[in-house]
Formats: C-alpha cells, sequence, structure tokens
C-alpha cells in the first residue's frame, strides 16, 4: 500500500479551507494515490523546482506533492490559484514536519451537505461567489462578523465594503480585527513553514482524516507516539499498571488499546470513573470506527456494576442519596454519643462520612481489630486509637440506621459485588479489562475489577491494564497497590512525557504539584518530561466583583472565537461547583453562546458548543483553551469550619483541594485561565505567582497587568 505523508501546512490548508473544498481534496488524494497519471489530475512538474508537482483538486485548488523514498507520497501544500502561485516562487524547506497516513481501500463516501448559516452554534461560512468583489467579508452574517471582534454599529460598514484594503479606511475598527481579517483573507499563514515535531499527527486512515478536519480537540485527545503505541498493542497477561503524569496520553492508550483488542476479536471492557469520560471515550472511539461492536464495552464503573448485580443475581438497590445519606449521618451521631463507652468527638459531618466510605468499606474493613491495624495514607502518625473507636461505633449505628430504611450508600455495592463475583466468577470473563483513572477508585472497587478477567477456561491469556496518576487523587484517601489485589512490582511502566500542555502550562500546574507534601511523603510523584511546545503563559484574571468573573469570561471567548484558531467546541469552563456551572451556563445563553452542561443527557464532546463541566467531571479530558473560575478561599480551597479538627486532617484536605486545581490547570492543552475576586484569591495562587500574567478586571475595556 502507498504510503502518504501530510506536512504540517496541508493539515493547516484542510484546516482552514471550506467543506465541499474539504471533500473533493480527499478524493483527489485517493486518486492520486491509486493513479497518479490521472488525466483528470491534471498532474506536471512545477517548472521552478526540481522535483515538486502539482494537479488540480478543482478548477481554482490545487495540491502540490513529491515522491519521496520508498515510493512515499509526500503531500506539501493545498490551496487556490492564488496561494499555490505565490508557493512556485518559494523554496521548499527540507525540515517541513510530516505525518504518517495509511489509506483504506476507496469506500464510496457520503456526501456532506453544509449546515446553513445561522442556525444554533454552526459557525460555517458561507462561501462567496469567487468572481465577485476582493472582499469575501461581504458575505459573512452579522454574527460571524460580532465574533471576529467587529463591533456591531460597524458591521453593515464591513458588509457594504467591496475592496479588501477599503477595510483599513473604516473608522473605529478593531486594529486586533483589522489585522485578523487582512490575514485570514491573504492566508498569509501559509507564508511560513513551521517545523514542530509536536504537531504531527497520529496515524490514520483518510476517513479519520476528514473527521480530525472537524476541529482541533481530536487531534488532542487522539494523539499516538511510538511509546504509547507499545501499550496499545502490549501482549501482556494478568495485571500491567500504567502510571504517568497528566497529560501523558493514558486516555488515548485505553482508547486505542480497547479498539485494538476488540478488532482482534476479544471481549474487550474499558472502565472509567466518571460518567463524563465515559461519555468522552464512546464518543472518540465511535468518531473512530463507527459504532461500538457487540465485544466491547465502554461503561463506568457503578453502571456495569449495578447492572451486573442486577442482571446476575437479581439484587436491586434503594440508595441513600446525598440529602437522606446525611440525616442518617447525622442520626448515626447522635446515637452513637448516647450509647458509646468511647466520647465522639467533633470532627465533622464530612470528616466521618469519609472515613466510613472511603477507608472502612473501601478498603474492606469488617470489624474494629482490622480497623485499628490499617494504615491511613497520608498521615505522619496514625489516627489515634480512641478516634478509631469513636468513627467504628458512628459506621456501626450508620449501617443499622441503612438496613432499618431499607437503604444502602453506594460504597456498599462494591462490597457486594466483590463478593458474589468471588463466590461465582463469570462464566463468559472478559479477555481484556481496561480501567481509566485508577487512582480514583477504592482497593475493594480495584479488586472488584481484577475478578472480570478470571472465570472460564483457564487456559486462556487474559489481560488487566489500570492506567493512574496518583497526583491527580480526588476522590479517595489513596492505597498501595497489593491493598488492591494488584501485584504491581515488576508489572508497572510510568508515562512521562506530557504531550497536552505547553511547557508554560506544565511548568506552573507542575510548581503547585510540587508543594503537595503528601506526594512526596508518598514517592508517588511523577516528574514529567514536558512537551517542546511553547505557548503563552497562563494569565491569572483578578476581578474586582465576583460577577465579572461570567462577563470576562463570554468576552474572551468571544475574542479567541473571532481570532479564527479557536472553535467552540475548543473552549471549557471548570468550575468548583455544579451552582457556579449553571450560572456560566445560564449568561452563555442569556448571551446567545451555544454551551452544554456536563449534566446535559446530549452532552457531546465533540459538539460545537462551550463545555462547562464541574472540575470533577472533566478528569482524563482535555481542551485546548481552559477557564479554571471561582479560584477563591472558600471553594479552593473550600476551608470547614470544624472546632477540634486535627492538623493532618485539615493538611489532608489543603493537599486534596491543590489537586483538584492541578487537575484542572492541566486539562488546558494551549490557553489557561485563572479566575479569582480581589481580596479572595486562593492561597495556591501565591505558589505560582512568577509563572503567570496576572491582570485586573473591571468590566470591558479596564484591563491593566
Amino acid at each position: 500500500m502507498l504510503e502518504l505523508l501530510l506536512s504540517d501546512e496541508f493539515k493547516a490548508a484542510l484546516d482552514c479551507c471550506p467543506e465541499a473544498i474539504r471533500n473533493q481534496a480527499m478524493d483527489t488524494i485517493q486518486r492520486l494515490r491509486l493513479d497518479p497519471w490521472h488525466p483528470g489530475l491534471q498532474a506536471h512538474r512545477i517548472r521552478s523546482t526540481v522535483d515538486k508537482w502539482e494537479c488540480y483538486v478543482n478548477q481554482d485548488w490545487r495540491i502540490i506533492y513529491d515522491w519521496g523514498d520508498n515510493n512515499v507520497l509526500r503531500l506539501w501544500k493545498l490551496g487556490d490559484h492564488r496561494i499555490i502561485d505565490r508557493v512556485h516562487r518559494r523554496v521548499f524547506s527540507p525540515q517541513t514536519a510530516f505525518s504518517r497516513l495509511e489509506i483504506d481501500e476507496p469506500e464510496e463516501a457520503e456526501a456532506e451537505t453544509e449546515t446553513a448559516a445561522g442556525t444554533e452554534g454552526n459557525l460555517a461560512i458561507e462561501q462567496m461567489p469567487e468572481a465577485e468583489a476582493d472582499n469575501p467579508f461581504r458575505y459573512f452574517p452579522a454574527t460571524h462578523l460580532r465574533i471576529l471582534g467587529i463591533p456591531s454599529h460597524l458591521v453593515r460598514k464591513v458588509q457594504r465594503t467591496r475592496r479588501l484594503e477599503e477595510l483599513e479606511q473604516i473608522e473605529g475598527l478593531p486594529e486586533q480585527s483589522l489585522h485578523w481579517m487582512l490575514d485570514l483573507a491573504t492566508d498569509c499563514e501559509l507564508e511560513h513553514v513551521i517545523y514542530n515535531p509536536d504537531n504531527l499527527l497520529f496515524r490514520t486512515t483518510l476517513d479519520r482524516l476528514r473527521g480530525y478536519c472537524q476541529g482541533s480537540l481530536k487531534r488532542l485527545m487522539l494523539n499516538l507516539d511510538p511509546e504509547q503505541d507499545r501499550y496499545v498493542k502490549s501482549r501482556h497477561t494478568g495485571a500491567l499498571v500504567l502510571r504517568g503524569c497528566a497529560g501523558s496520553g493514558k486516555t488515548t492508550v485505553g482508547i486505542y488499546r480497547a479498539i485494538e483488542r476488540a478488532a482482534a476479536g476479544r471481549k474487550v471492557l474499558l472502565l472509567t470513573y466518571t460518567r463524563t469520560l465515559n461519555g468522552v471515550n464512546k464518543t472518540l472511539i465511535e468518531e473512530l470506527i463507527g459504532p461500538l461492536p457487540e465485544n466491547l464495552e465502554v461503561n463506568t464503573f457503578f453502571n456495569w456494576l449495578v447492572k451486573y448485580l442486577r442482571q446476575a443475581h437479581g439484587i436491586e438497590f434503594n440508595i441513600a442519596e446525598a440529602p437522606r445519606q446525611k440525616e442518617i449521618l447525622k442520626e448515626a451521631l447522635r446515637q452513637a454519643k448516647q450509647t458509646s463507652d468511647t466520647a465522639i468527638p467533633a470532627l465533622g459531618m464530612d470528616f466521618y462520612l469519609t472515613e466510613i466510605q472511603q477507608v472502612i468499606k473501601g478498603n474492606g474493613i469488617d470489624s474494629l481489630e482490622h480497623y485499628l491495624q490499617v494504615r491511613r495514607f497520608g498521615r505522619n502518625t496514625p489516627l489515634p486509637p480512641q478516634y478509631r473507636r469513636a468513627v467504628w461505633a458512628v459506621y456501626t449505628a450508620y449501617q443499622q440506621l441503612l438496613r432499618e430504611a431499607g437503604l444502602c450508600d453506594w460504597s456498599d455495592l462494591p462490597l457486594v459485588g466483590l463478593q458474589k463475583i468471588t463466590e461465582n466468577p463469570l462464566d463468559d470473563p472478559y479477555d481484556d479489562v481496561i480501567l481509566d483513572e485508577g487512582q480514583d477508585l477504592t482497593p475493594v472497587q480495584l479488586r472488584l475489577t481484577r475478578e472480570l478477567i478470571k472465570g472460564g477456561d483457564p487456559r486462556s491469556h487474559r489481560s488487566y491494564m489500570v492506567m493512574a496518576d496518583a497526583s491527580q487523587t480526588i476522590y479517595n484517601r489513596g492505597f498501595s497497590w497489593k491493598d488492591a489485589g494488584i501485584e504491581a512490582r515488576g508489572r508497572t511502566s510510568i508515562l512521562r512525557k506530557n504531550f497536552r500542555n505547553t511547557r508554560q502550562v506544565a511548568a506552573a500546574a507542575t510548581r503547585l504539584l510540587e508543594h503537595n507534601s503528601l506526594l512526596t511523603q508518598e514517592r508517588e510523584f511523577i516528574e514529567p518530561s514536558w512537551s517542546h511546545r511553547i505557548g503563552a503563559r497562563p494569565r491569572l484574571v483578578i476581578c474586582d466583583l465576583e460577577e465579572r468573573e461570567v462577563r470576562f469570561v463570554c468576552e474572551e471567548i468571544l475574542d479567541l472565537a473571532g481570532g479564527g484558531h479557536f472553535r467552540l467546541s475548543d473552549f471549557a469552563v471548570l468550575c468548583p461547583t455544579n451552582d457556579i456551572c449553571r450560572q456560566y451556563c445560564d449568561e452563555f445563553t442569556r448571551r446567545g453562546i451555544p454551551n452544554l452542561f456536563h449534566r446535559d443527557e446530549a452532552f457531546n464532546i465533540l459538539e460545537e458548543k462551550v463545555k462547562v463541566m464541574t472540575i470533577h467531571s472533566s478528569k482524563g479530558i482535555e481542551f485546548p483553551v481552559v477557564f479554571v473560575t471561582a479560584v477563591r478561599r472558600g471553594l479552593l480551597p473550600r476551608y470547614f469550619n470544624r472546632p477540634g479538627l486535627d492538623p493532618e486532617e485539615a493538611q489532608l484536605d489543603f493537599e486534596r483541594f491543590r489537586t483538584l486545581l492541578y487537575v484542572a490547570m492541566t486539562r488546558a492543552a494551549e490557553n489557561l485561565f485563572l479566575l479569582t475576586t480581589a481580596g479572595k484569591e486562593s492561597p495556591y495562587l501565591n505558589e505560582i505567582a512568577g509563572l503567570v500574567d496576572r491582570e485586573e478586571y473591571r468590566g470591558k475595556d479596564s484591563r491593566c497587568t
């Protein structure tokens, strides 16, 4: 099969060209691959070069290419006749970056049609008749010109201007908007050859290249380098722990491994902890291979568990949700104080609930004696025995009250599931289990997932891969792999390179993480190898009022979307709470900015809308531009007013919220904004002060550094 290589500029041109041209270009590449001398291509050598050729996409658009070693076809440029004529006079750089492309056998593709301009969330540009006036922006709808940064009172003037150079004569036209329009209209960025190995795309088919052209998000989420590919294709049996820093591609490895193993006819389960990441995984897999095959299951841990208990054992649960759960815990505390021989310290509801769910139930502790001995992650000194006896008394009362009410909580389900699957292994176990964000599961939950490859034919070769990063642990108190029943010694690999973030974003996030005493104490910190990608420093925006944070984000999204480099699907707004998420969604909707809330049933990571989600829900996902909102005291971190709280417990809380902020920061692939309010700044911001650009915001046109 003939191999194709695409230069960075060729990919950039594919990104920018109209959909109809893009489809024609894909057909031309296919024809060129099959028959380079087809008369319809009108292929000929460029006279001003030694070895460059060009062929026609249509009457106006052309492709420049040459032949590399071993019959490799290199695609250099794509453009209309004006661009290509300029290229004829240029020198082709031998250092242009290329990406590898494997073309499938030709299939008939369904014709795609452009969505009419003005549809919600659609930013497609109306095609301008080529023979018409010089100014292409005459044909832009008013809403699109506004997104370009054109003030509303100048929109009609721009639309009435016939020639491009006359735009410079419009008084009051923002300089940034003018420069961008001139750059866009003249394709000036094609005048430069940019060499950057980090811009290389993943190996793909022609159909997947079409998918890439729809936006930059999939490029970020579906990058795959040779080291990652090694774990995708690993034929290990038993367990493998793949640790990696944020941005090292663990989720990408999981997606590709699931596809690769399922394609081999094996029964595969890809598990995640959060619903949002699970939805992202499904969406990206379907973008790559179409509908999920029957032998590939993508699910969250708890969805899978509930389904298993119901179908295999006929067990239904009545779950005590958060409000009811706290009522029961409050009553358990009252009863324990009245009946227990041990004094019940005022450690706070959150402490008792976390200790019961994450430590006692999360480790499968079934006796006070066991609880008195268990090691607790992140503490220099053990929880005193008298405290543990008090917790056990509260736990006992709590469980009794749940039973009397015919209820259980979510942390009970894994205990039941582990018991059932240990007693009765699956008749048809999975051949391959892939667990993403494994650090967020408790030891009991991990032991349960480990059982999913047991049973059936003992001669079968089955694999279990868990991907984890302790520096992103935000749901539990930590554990050792031995606690989880996983023999990790000799079966652990590390991905150190951060492919996601620019060096500037990675530097700020890593500085924050270096202050996490728990990671250094537990030797879980992975020193990342940074990407070579250079970008802007993170921007710390200090607003004079809390409500101005929302206004800043709205204005910045419109400015950046108007700059042409980002689409609406490239933006994510990450909030500490669901209530703050709703505030942003409401304001976006009021301003007419298409948006999706992570709790929406129709949440689609690739949809052309701004994504709004909690930081917790953003685990494992990445976006080109991220706004981290409400980085304020009382939220990040959220201080608890708990009388008698032991200092180490307070430190655990402080480090947990530090981790939450680290997770949020490392979602940003290119641009990162941290939003706070004057006088309420989070203490974490002091730790990264030298690595961010600080600016004050008091409303539009009031920024100062």
